[in-house]
């Protein structure tokens, strides 16, 4: 096995690993998501219960945001072993035509 096989092996390895990462990610998100802001109101409407409301606001609004993010870093790791893919597929081209009559 020769080292270009070696690194682009581990790059495969790698992007397996990112995509993983960005289940994960988004597991995350979606935990928080159902929890909720763990924030009660007591049942007053005053002054408290304006900044609990606001909190929940961005609280939402935060979540909202990074709700997409997981899915991008499991694009990164399928691009990771795309590129490892069509790197071996080019390297054994390579060989096979310099191995071929038509070089020789």
């Amino acid at each position: 096995m020769t080292g270009f096989e070696i690194a682009t092996g581990a790059l495969g390895r790698d992007g397996t690993y990112v995509t993983g990462h960005g289940a994960n990610y988004d597991a995350a998100v979606m935990r928080l998501q159902q929890r909720g802001s763990g924030a009660r109101t007591f049942g007053g409407e005053g002054l408290f219960a304006t900044i609990i409301a606001s909190y929940n606001e961005c609280l939402q609004t935060s979540l909202g945001a990074l709700t997409g993010i997981g899915g991008q870093i499991a694009e990164t790791g399928e691009g990771l072993r795309t590129v490892a893919r069509n790197t071996q597929a080019a390297e054994s081209a390579t060989i096979e035509s310099f191995e071929s009559p038509a070089w020789r």
